[in-house]
């Protein structure tokens, strides 16, 4: 697939690209260091990650923070566990953590400071509260395949990079089929005629090639040099698409599962490394129990939906998942049964890496956080010399897990903490 096929691909399924990266260009060689880091992206053995969010704030006690007293739809006696996780009996939930729970760290009590939607996503994908940060995926897929041409495929809705790596950001699930086969006229029937054939493909490719050299060769300017680089960039990822042809499965009914089983494949073909999925329509200020009941269950089916892609990818061993929210939700029902904005939430960390069979972080029978002895993460003895667990404290964790300590992008976007606890260690 040339750059222009590429392109108009992009146009037509509702993916689209933005800028090239802030720390080193590709095709230049230059790599940011870390556990992963390698010379050549080809050869990166590293983690898929993925981040899961639930847009417009979930309610953690109808979840992994189970609280019967605040909620109207499950008693004491409907907590479950799975290992020495307790959660609430919400659809879907028993399936995903009984496979899972040995990995799996719930983090409750987390601080998120607002309850102002664009604030409780950027914080909760980033780790910083201001504006300018990346999330965490477009930051692990700009520090070790930046070049690659899914290296971070993002469904929404908080993924800024800030030029660290250029997204791909797709609107349609329904784009597998176009993806898989890119040369066909009519890309869903497997016996439509081709736009060329390999014979012609071979003698652009050669023609392309040795014009591509003679420009390297001959323009000197700088801007010249690195639009050549990335015109052979998105060429080079070519094959790397052909590679996605051939591990992507047939489209699932799901429109939530085919956001991941595109991911999972991005992953398998040697083509992405990190993605973005989201489930919407969890601010439920009215009918909040069925409501957010609804949409927690389609979540917890899409996590697992997620995990068992990757196994049939052969690829869970080295999946690592964040899941969050914007923030959580009240304590009280409001007058429409209804509950509203909750600057207290939880955050759920899964996959290769983190010290699972857990859950992090404390709240009070009023879903407000208590502070942590960083030494211990218990509740700190003198709560006033305590400290507030927050998003910045999962990040840091994640970072680690995902090789990202100490790296150029660490230090370029820098996690603000005054102490050493790590909730996923």
């Amino acid at each position: 697939m040339d750059r222009r096929r590429f392109l108009e691909l992009a146009s037509v399924t509702g993916l689209g690209l933005a800028a090239a990266p802030l720390l080193g260009r590709a095709g230049t060689g230059d790599r940011r260091g870390g556990d992963h880091a390698v010379a050549d992206e080809d050869d990166y053995q590293g983690p898929l990650f993925v981040q899961v969010q639930a847009h417009g704030g979930w309610d953690p006690t109808l979840l992994c923070d189970p609280k019967p007293g605040l909620n109207n739809s499950y008693g004491e006696g409907d907590v479950r566990t799975a290992g020495n996780l307790q959660y609430a009996p919400v659809g879907g939930a028993a399936a995903l953590f009984d496979a899972h729970y040995g990995h799996t760290v719930f983090i409750n009590g987390v601080d998120t400071s607002t309850n102002a939607h664009d604030a409780g996503q950027r914080f909760c994908a980033s780790g910083r509260l201001g504006e300018g940060h990346p999330c965490i995926a477009g930051l692990y897929a700009g520090a070790f395949a930046p070049s690659r041409p899914m290296s971070f495929l993002s469904f929404g809705p908080y993924d800024r990079t800030s030029g660290l790596v250029a997204p791909t950001r797709n609107g349609n699930p329904d784009m597998l089929a176009e993806l898989a086969h890119p040369d066909r006229m009519s890309a869903a029937d497997p016996a439509s005629p081709t736009y060329h054939s390999e014979t012609a493909h071979a003698l652009i490719r050669l023609a392309r090639d040795k014009r591509s050299a003679h420009a390297a060769e001959t323009l000197m300017l700088p801007r010249y040099r690195h639009a050549i680089e990335s015109l052979q960039t998105a060429r080079a990822g070519s094959a790397g698409l052909t590679r996605l042809e051939e591990v992507l499965p047939e489209p699932d009914a799901n429109a939530l599962h085919r956001q991941a089983q595109l991911v999972v494949a991005a992953y398998k073909a040697g083509v992405g490394v990190a993605g973005n999925l989201f489930h919407s329509n969890f601010d439920t200020h009215s009918n909040h129990d069925a409501e957010q009941s609804a949409r927690m269950s389609e979540l917890l089916g899409l996590v697992k939906f997620l995990w068992d892609e990757a196994e049939r990818q052969g690829v869970a061993d080295r999946l690592v998942v964040l899941i969050c929210s914007d923030f959580g939700r009240t304590p009280q029902y409001n007058g429409n049964m209804g509950k509203d904005h909750w600057s207290i939430t939880s955050m759920i960390a899964m996959g290769a890496g983190i010290h699972g069979n857990r859950m992090a972080g404390l709240t009070d029978g009023g879903h407000n956080t208590v502070p942590l002895d960083p030494a211990t993460g218990m509740a700190a003895a003198d709560p006033a010399a305590g400290i507030k667990l927050t998003p910045a404290h999962v990040h840091r964790g994640l970072r680690r897990v995902l090789g990202l300590s100490g790296t150029a992008v660490d230090d370029a976007f820098p996690i603000a903490l005054d102490d050493d606890y790590d909730p996923l260690a």
